[in-house]
């Protein structure tokens, strides 16, 4: 009886949980009983970020789950400590008192310490799922004049943030979301100078995102061209929403500001993309990209 008096409190508050449970799955079950069906027979092309916003709503689970915790565990501690007390398995004293405080305060600190943690990543996708946004949206109006666009683009062990498609050739679009000072009035603030190897920022260089442009556009090229069963020359660019970018050098690869693309979507060597090429590359294309489930409705 005393252990039973000892682990009411939890049994209580997971009992909860299983009903809060059970209710959804009836919910689930009572949908299906009657016979409502998706009306979307075709998955969905993936949208700009898709893979950034799918880490967010996991990272969203995760809060909720720490925060929880954090909030019920002060609580639990508390039960089980009054409850020892009303049952004579714990005799009221300073060290007993100490030692729940401790074990409370140091299981909150845990938590917070996950949620710290967790919302600074969150923000930082956040950052990156709007500049894919930023940029996808720009690259979206070039389908007026006959591209194909394709975002998030699923490889092996990573995403292609964009893929644009026309009669002036492949194009790997790497995009790069990065904060501006607050200082306002000084245009350095939002200009980034590019001398064909290595970007310089108001506060920093970046050399990856050029090496990461070029190893996707090289990916995709192998890629394609074993799907295809013809070479596929793709050309990798870097995206850059909301910066100036000022050239020092005619070296290395594009380096735009998304509403610059079509300053560089030119073809390469003189070479225009056939139609009937085209129309194989958007074929192997549509068929990695079309993933997305709908998922209004859950399929039978």
């Amino acid at each position: 009886m005393n252990i039973l008096v000892i682990l009411f409190p939890a049994i209580l508050i997971f009992g909860i949980y299983a009903i809060l449970a059970l209710v959804f799955y009836m919910q689930r079950r009572f949908r299906r009983m009657k016979g409502y069906r998706s009306p979307f027979s075709d998955n969905f092309l993936r949208s700009p970020g898709e893979s950034l916003n799918r880490q967010i709503m996991e990272i969203n689970d995760k809060v909720i789950e720490h925060l929880v915790m954090s909030i019920m565990a002060p609580i639990l501690i508390y039960a089980i400590y009054m409850s020892s007390l009303s049952s004579g398995n714990l005799k009221f004293s300073t060290s007993a008192i100490t030692v729940f405080i401790i074990a409370g305060f140091g299981f909150i600190a845990y938590h917070l310490f996950k949620l710290i943690k967790l919302m600074n990543l969150r923000q930082s996708y956040r950052l990156g799922y709007e500049g894919e946004i930023a940029v996808g949206q720009e690259l979206n109006q070039l389908m007026r004049d006959g591209y194909y666009v394709y975002h998030d683009f699923p490889a092996d062990k990573y995403n292609i943030d964009h893929v644009v498609v026309g009669t002036s050739g492949v194009f790997a679009v790497e995009t790069k979301a990065r904060s501006k000072a607050t200082s306002a009035g000084s245009t350095s603030d939002y200009k980034v100078t590019y001398d064909g190897n290595r970007l310089h920022f108001p506060k920093g260089t970046d050399v990856k995102s050029i090496e990461q442009a070029k190893r996707q556009a090289k990916s995709l090229s192998g890629w394609l061209s074993k799907a295809t069963g013809e070479h596929v020359a793709v050309r990798p660019v870097l995206a850059l929403p909301g910066w100036y970018v000022e050239r020092t050098s005619s070296n290395g690869i594009p380096v735009i500001n998304p509403k610059k693309f079509r300053s560089i979507a030119k073809p390469m060597d003189g070479n225009i993309l056939s139609e009937s090429m085209i129309s194989r590359i958007v074929h192997q294309l549509e068929r990695k990209c079309r993933d997305v489930e709908p998922k209004a409705i859950e399929r039978s």
